[in-house]
């Protein structure tokens, strides 16, 4: 059985298990708690050379890395996370790697200096948060002009480009990231919350870790 070792607080492992929630994939969700170091132990900095998350081992085949985890299952399995068709997938490619390079940067930023520093008694970064909030101000706006003429962020239909939007959303919430002010945002977040396959994602916390 595909095996993903991970931390529900991580959101390339959550993107990883809304993937394989949508293609219909059994797993074993192997929760690594970071807090103790089980991502730097030899076993795991084995399947995962820089000691981070996401890894999986697929009866033996072992992979890291969110992205390229979600295209190896998805076209292990035959799904449709990504599109058919050059252009289609460069449109994707194109949305996914915003997100990631943009969006989930300044995300980090501000949920680092919100939830975890004080979390783990670590100094705030003033001037980190602040980068971070004015980051997402930016390029927020963007994603939202984006889903105001698009149903789903990647293109025609729901794709890798959707989840890792999603997943890397999922902490706006603790961290304090209101968007209430990008409708277009809102209205496609909460449409994709109500599937299953992201229910079911959250349904246990994802895992003790």
């Amino acid at each position: 059985m595909l095996k993903i070792y991970a931390n529900s607080m991580s959101h390339p492992c959550i993107k990883c298990r809304y993937a394989c929630n949508v293609l219909g994939i059994e797993y074993e969700w192997v929760g690594l708690d970071f807090t103790k170091g089980e991502h730097k132990t030899p076993e795991h900095m084995a399947r995962h050379p820089a000691g981070k998350m996401p890894a999986i081992d697929d009866d033996g085949f072992l992979l890291f890395e969110s992205d390229a985890i979600c295209r190896y299952l998805n076209a292990k399995h035959g799904g449709s996370l990504v599109p058919d068709g050059l252009e289609a997938i460069a449109i994707m490619d194109q949305w996914n790697a915003f997100a990631i390079q943009h969006v989930a940067l300044a995300m980090s930023k501000v949920a680092f200096n919100r939830v975890f520093a004080p979390k783990f008694n670590m100094p705030v970064d003033e001037n980190s948060l602040k980068e971070g909030v004015q980051w997402l101000a930016r390029y927020l706006p963007v994603v939202d002009e984006r889903l105001g003429s698009s149903e789903f962020y990647g293109g025609d239909a729901l794709s890798l480009a959707d989840i890792t939007l999603l997943a890397l959303l999922d902490m706006a919430e603790i961290a304090e990231i209101g968007l209430d002010a990008y409708a277009n945002i809102s209205a496609w977040r909460s449409r994709l919350q109500a599937e299953s396959w992201c229910q079911d994602a959250h349904a246990d916390n994802a895992a003790p870790a």
